[in-house]
């Protein structure tokens, strides 16, 4: 398994997904971390303060994605997150604190699993729930 941590300082996940400077991508096989690496978050790096979906998505983040099923939008509408998918390359899983409802739909849609911690959690803690199976997933609605 290939799962994205987004990180500040490459110790902790950072608070938003989309927003933080880098990702730490890890690799799990057969139960052991087999690598880890960080890579800059090209999402944040070209548009840090740029778009201006930012500041009505606050509305529809919270901590455990709830309200992501509904919100504003006809389903077609991307904001263009095809740079955050560039950062992380291939991954089956991101781990995050909270994520604006749109970052939440494309990761839907590109069949990626969401798993969620709390704000402050080390990444050393995250693999280590990772590997024991402990870090909570998120379904999404049907």
């Amino acid at each position: 398994m290939r799962f994205a941590i987004p990180t500040d300082d490459s110790r902790t996940v950072a608070s938003h997904f989309g927003r933080a400077k880098y990702f730490m991508i890890v690799e799990i096989e057969n139960g052991k971390e087999f690598s880890r690496k960080l890579v800059e978050n090209l999402h944040a790096k070209g548009h840090h303060g740029h778009h201006g979906h930012h500041g009505h998505e606050e509305t529809h983040e919270t901590s455990c994605c709830n309200g992501h099923g509904n919100g504003h939008g006809n389903g077609n509408h991307h904001h263009g997150h095809d740079d955050v998918f560039e950062s992380t390359g291939q991954i089956d899983a991101v781990v995050a604190v909270r994520m604006g409802q749109h970052m939440y739909e494309e990761l839907v849609e590109r069949k990626i699993d969401i798993y969620l911690v709390e704000p402050g959690t080390s990444i050393d803690t995250i693999v280590s729930k990772m590997i024991s199976g402990e870090l909570r997933k998120i379904e999404p609605r049907k």
